[in-house]
């Protein structure tokens, strides 16, 4: 089994994009926890470093906004670039389209940080 600092999880309600992250992090040997929206006992109990959500998730549940703001975690926030800001962010975000590269960047520089 992998440490934690090499697991993640993926919360996003579109399978094609969840599939897609999952593949592209576990290529490079993260372990992934991929969710289709926030069901916060199962996902803040995982021992997960880090959360890759989409901010679909985040807007659509506030929950997972305030589960997420105050997560010692690291957090990927996916945004699309059309809607508007959230007012608070609940981590650092990456607007798609997005090479695959820079997520696993992001993703590595957190895992070197845990």
């Amino acid at each position: 089994m992998l440490s934690p600092s090499r697991t993640i999880a993926v919360i996003a309600p579109d399978l094609g994009l969840r599939q897609a992250l999952t593949f592209a992090l576990e290529v490079e040997g993260f372990t992934v926890h991929a969710y289709a929206d926030w069901c916060s006992d199962t996902i803040l109990a995982s021992s997960t470093f880090c959360f890759v959500v989409d901010d679909q998730v985040v807007r659509a549940c506030d929950d997972a906004r305030q589960d997420l703001l105050h997560t010692t975690r690291a957090v990927i926030l996916l945004t699309d670039g059309i809607s508007e800001p959230l007012n608070e962010s609940p981590g650092v975000a990456l607007a798609k389209p997005f090479e695959g590269a820079e997520l696993v960047r992001m993703v590595r520089d957190f895992a070197l940080a845990a």
